[in-house]
């Protein structure tokens, strides 16, 4: 036999015997490690507080116009939305008083959008910005019976609010003379909200 041919056999030998006594030598152990992840709720209660008064009441706002007109309204908080009614309207009434969103989940929230819409008789119309406070114009149809002013305050200076915290939405809202009679009116007030470290 050749020389050559026996001295490679036997380097093949030896490289196949390496591999599997290195294959043989191989021990294994498969480490488990078990987690658990738990989220977080996102979660804003709104409620409101409002004062009723007319532009012929006495200082402080309470006089013999106080307490003619009453406003009502309800929570759906799983929604993100509350109803408001006003009931027994007149010219020149001013609804003034604040929407307070208390975070009681657990992460941060941006209020994204706050919505106003009225009843199918009513459409509320953007105007302007003057001084971070927002203007609204309501009509009924195409008669404008009241004009609607809202601001914000965040507790961070920005649209954040912070579990166990609250934000408010302060408003104004001011009846025409020209409101009509016999009108019933409903208004629907959306809320968006977003977890905090997201924002449109």
């Amino acid at each position: 036999m050749d020389t050559k041919k026996v001295m490679a056999t036997f380097a093949i030998l030896m490289i196949a015997l390496g591999v599997a006594g290195f294959a043989y030598a191989h021990w294994e152990k498969i480490v488990t490690i078990d987690g658990d992840v738990t989220t977080g709720t996102l979660h804003v209660i709104p409620s409101l507080e409002a004062t009723l008064w007319a532009e012929g009441d006495v200082e402080g706002k309470q006089g013999p116009y106080s307490g003619v007109a009453t406003l009502d309204y309800d929570v759906y908080p799983e929604q993100n939305y509350m109803e408001i009614w006003l009931d027994n309207v007149y010219p020149c009434l001013w609804v003034e008083g604040y929407i307070d969103l208390e975070n009681d989940g657990s992460i941060p929230v941006n209020l994204v959008d706050c919505n106003w819409e009225g009843n199918e008789a009513l459409s509320v119309v953007y105007v302007e910005t003057v001084e971070g406070e927002e203007h609204y114009a309501i009509y009924d149809g195409e008669l404008l019976i009241a004009n609607l002013y809202l601001s914000y305050e965040f507790p961070n200076g920005y649209p954040q609010i912070d579990p166990e915290s609250t934000a408010y939405i302060n408003f104004s809202l001011h009846f025409k003379e020209e409101l009509p009679q016999d009108a019933y009116y409903e208004f629907t007030v959306d809320f968006t909200f977003w977890n905090w470290n997201e924002m449109p």
